[in-house]
């Protein structure tokens, strides 16, 4: 019997050795990745997967604690990727040079025994707020080398054993108050190689913290970091000399070189508004914004002037308040505060540019404000104009209408004396070596017969050495002769009275020696124009109509004929009246 409970026992031993070491060895099993080996290292289950061209962390046993995946091309990091494939054990991560350019918020959620997180090197521009959630027995994060510029505030969760943060060498230029106010273990921080100008001291008021890493940085030595420089050099937490890069009165020094009295902030001055307007007897309130270390004086200026109560004459409140900043990460807390200027009751004399001006040690600064007065309008009454007024409209129109019309009419009396040909007498003996032309238009026309150019006196050469006047036809000597008889009334040209210029027409009739019934009166003959070759063609009549002849007959003269070659008629004599007076001289 007890044979057998030997054996039975010896059985059980055995199974559980080899179920125990098969198991023990399954974790080192990492044959199905041929780029990973899985080995003990500092008494830790360790698989190394370093620069194996993985786009994704591999699968393997959930026993392993160490995972190196340094040199892969991740580029992210997705949702609980970690814990979705079974590695809930890992302790410590190495993630560096992986060119991660995103990480998810809980991309290491429920890897709750992660002591140690390396993502330096990697291109990682903004870190997740809470991306550590549920890692609370984290020690040590490593963050080197990304471009990361900004720390927000509750950039970490609450990581109540964080020991060592490592930000050097990337872009930071800012770091919010809280960013940092949940590791209140922290104990080293290394900042080196960024791009800050100044820290604010509440933001490393941690309990625990025993070494700061600084040096690197472009530090504007100003008011905005006197108070941090002062402490840091009263502390323990650094050795390293830190220079001063601005301003450029301290450029080059170290901190302990610099007196904090001198380190001063420039005055800003920022007014509440351009332009106010204002209604006189009204009150109106304006002001200014400033910031400044030390203190800035503040004056007003009213177009150019200072004023104060006795300079204006309304009366002035001024008042002082410091106020909270919006952009307080950037200034040092109760160094900004609003002046304001209140008038009482506004005068035309308040009107104009008022002028905010803070001075200090440090500069001066200024701030425009428009203060505008309505401007005042006067209506004018309008009222019916009066006779007087009237009368005056009435003939000052008058008037210009008579001015219009005299020089009108003097132009006209000046036209039609240039048009007029010149009146002249001739004496007895000048009218023998005369023969009075009629100038007439092609158109036959009793009305064109009277326009100004229809007769006009045309001399003969052979007598006066003046040159033809007229329309320009060429005239054509009609001779009207006749015997003692009665006279034939005129043709109807002759019958129209001229209405310009003296005409002189002479008419010769053949009395057969009774010249005592039929006077000579100028020795000639009257002579008619044809018309003109430039207005028609020559025709072989004058068409001045027939030719009254002393007979009584009438007949068509030809041009160029001559009464050499005219029959006498055989009328008998009649007795003739005198002449109309149109045919002697006018």
């Amino acid at each position: 019997m007890s044979m057998r409970v030997s054996w039975a026992r010896w059985y059980w031993i055995v199974i559980f050795t080899t179920c125990t070491a098969r198991t023990a060895s399954d974790w080192l099993d990492c044959a199905h990745i041929a780029t990973c080996r899985c080995k003990w290292s500092s008494g830790k289950k360790t698989a190394t997967c370093a620069s194996s061209d993985l786009r994704r962390p591999p699968s393997l046993s959930s026993d392993i604690q160490v995972l190196d995946l340094h040199d892969n091309p991740l580029r992210n990091l997705p949702q609980e990727v970690f814990s979705n494939i079974g590695l809930l054990n890992l302790q410590r991560l190495n993630l560096r040079a992986t060119k991660l350019r995103s990480i998810h918020a809980d991309a290491f959620l429920e890897l709750r025994i992660l002591v140690e997180v390396d993502l330096a090197d990697n291109d990682l521009a903004i870190l997740p707020r809470d991306i550590f959630r549920g890692n609370e027995r984290l020690r040590m994060v490593i963050l080197s080398n990304n471009p990361l510029t900004t720390l927000i505030a509750d950039q970490f969760p609450p990581l109540p054993h964080l020991r060592i943060l490592q930000l050097d060498g990337c872009r930071i230029r800012t770091i919010h108050t809280n960013a940092l106010r949940n590791l209140k273990s922290l104990e080293n921080i290394d900042l080196r190689r960024n791009q800050l100008t100044f820290l604010r001291l509440i933001t490393f008021s941690l309990p625990a913290l025993k070494t700061m890493s600084l040096s690197g940085n472009p530090w504007r030595c100003d008011c905005r970091l006197r108070e941090f420089k002062d402490w840091f050099l009263d502390s323990t937490l650094g050795t390293e000399e830190l220079v001063c890069v601005e301003p450029a009165n301290h450029s080059g020094f170290k901190w302990r070189n610099i007196p904090s009295e001198s380190m001063a902030c420039q005055p800003e001055v920022k007014s509440s508004t351009l332009v106010v307007r204002a209604e006189v007897g009204a009150p109106a309130t304006f002001g200014c914004w400033v910031h400044g270390i030390p203190k800035p004086q503040v004056t007003w200026l009213l177009d150019g002037v200072e004023i104060h109560n006795s300079t204006i004459d309304c009366d002035m409140e001024e008042s002082d308040t410091v106020v909270d900043d919006d952009d307080s990460e950037n200034r040092v807390p109760g160094s900004v505060r609003w002046v304001n200027i209140t008038l009482l009751n506004v005068t035309s004399s308040a009107a104009g540019e008022w002028t905010c001006v803070a001075k200090s040690m440090a500069g001066e600064a200024r701030a425009v404000i428009s203060l505008v007065l309505p401007r005042s309008q006067t209506a004018t009454a309008r009222t019916a104009p009066g006779i007087p007024q009237l009368l005056g409209v009435v003939f000052g129109a008058l008037g210009a209408l008579a001015t219009l019309g005299f020089i009108g009419a003097v132009a006209c009396w000046q036209l039609r004396r240039r048009t007029m040909p010149p009146s002249r007498s001739f004496t007895d003996q000048e009218k023998r070596l005369i023969d009075a032309s009629v100038v007439v238009s092609c158109d036959r026309s009793i009305a064109d017969m009277a326009s100004p150019c229809d007769f006009e006196l045309t001399e003969r050469s052979l007598s006066i050495d003046e040159q033809p006047r007229g329309c320009g036809f060429d005239p054509v000597h009609i001779t009207i002769e006749g015997t003692p008889g009665a006279f034939p009334p005129p043709p109807a040209e002759f019958a129209v009275p001229v209405p310009y210029g003296n005409i002189f027409i002479s008419v010769q009739v053949a009395g057969r020696g009774e010249s005592s019934k039929y006077p000579d009166l100028l020795s000639g003959g009257a002579t008619l124009p044809r018309r003109s070759r430039t207005c028609c063609t020559a025709p072989a009549y004058d068409n001045m109509g027939p030719r009254v002849t002393a007979t009584g007959s009438s007949t068509w003269s030809l041009p160029g004929a001559s009464s050499e070659n005219l029959e006498p008629s055989e009328t008998p004599v009649l007795s003739l009246p005198p002449p109309p007076p149109e045919f002697v001289s006018l």
